[in-house]
């Protein structure tokens, strides 16, 4: 069975949650989290946990570009968003909105129960539902967060991009995301280089659909893709002005620089 974004995994009594689009035959690219009845919300703890309990797992993945923890897949358990048969009334009746053809991945998945409703779509059309229900205010934008959901940008960015997405919001009074995956191949990582400076954004080329791909210009007149698999990163508008501290990965077809790895993206307008 293929994983993808948005499945989890069980593998030795820890929660994984399944990363990105290339995934080694047998293997999925995941992370822990819930790891000890503690759930993991930040990639750089996801990490460190793997680091210093999974080792074994790490490995250098060339289409990514760096290490990554590889989960056996025979050895798992695949937890699939859509085999999901809700209980929840609020998540009900938002899934029939979509006339079913949403999976419920998050802790609705893993636990059966959750504060938060997490769905998965591998639709596009889908992101023109949430657009109207914002419009018709069915859906309203998210004011509140918290602060251990924050990372790479600072609070106040954070939630500026939060409040205008449509991926993210209140339904009922109840949060939800929605995360559409329409998976591509980036090719190999060849090189990589060190980058700190400001990037427009010239060209949305997918804004919404997971991997998320913006067309980017620096100072110097250097194009780059600017790609993220994460919610955070998607629906940034048309001439957003970023600093980032990351780097870029030369790929044999485009230079990208992968936002979800940067140590800091900072928005200068918006």
């Amino acid at each position: 069975m293929k994983v993808i974004e948005g499945y989890f995994l069980k593998y030795k009594d820890v929660i994984w949650a399944v990363k990105g689009c290339h995934h080694p035959e047998g293997y999925a690219v995941a992370l822990p989290r819930l790891f000890n009845n503690i759930k993991i919300k930040t990639f750089n703890l996801a990490l460190e946990i793997v680091r210093q309990k999974y080792s074994d797992l790490i490995r250098y993945v060339e289409e990514i570009g760096f290490e990554v923890p590889l989960v056996p897949l025979k050895e798992s358990l695949i937890l699939d968003p859509f085999s999901v048969e809700p209980q929840d009334e609020t998540l009900i009746k938002f899934k029939k909105i979509f006339n079913n053809k949403i999976g419920i991945t998050g802790s609705y998945l893993y636990e059966g129960k959750g504060k938060d409703m997490d769905f998965l779509s591998f639709e596009r059309e889908h992101y023109s539902i949430l657009k109207e229900l914002r419009e018709k205010g069915i859906t309203r934008p998210i004011e509140k967060i918290e602060e251990s959901e924050v990372e790479i940008l600072d609070m106040s960015d954070f939630k500026k991009l939060k409040a205008k997405r449509v991926l993210e919001g209140l339904f009922e009074n109840k949060e939800y995301t929605f995360k559409i995956v329409e998976c591509e191949e980036f090719g190999k990582v060849i090189d990589k280089k060190d980058f700190k400076g400001i990037v427009k954004v010239i060209d949305i080329i997918k804004p919404f659909s997971i991997p998320v791909k913006y067309l980017g210009l620096d100072k110097e007149g250097n194009k780059y893709i600017l790609t993220s698999f994460r919610t955070r990163f998607t629906e940034i508008p048309l001439n957003t002005v970023l600093y980032i501290e990351g780097k870029i990965f030369i790929r044999q077809d485009f230079p990208e620089i992968d936002l979800d790895i940067a140590k800091t993206v900072k928005l200068k307008n918006l």
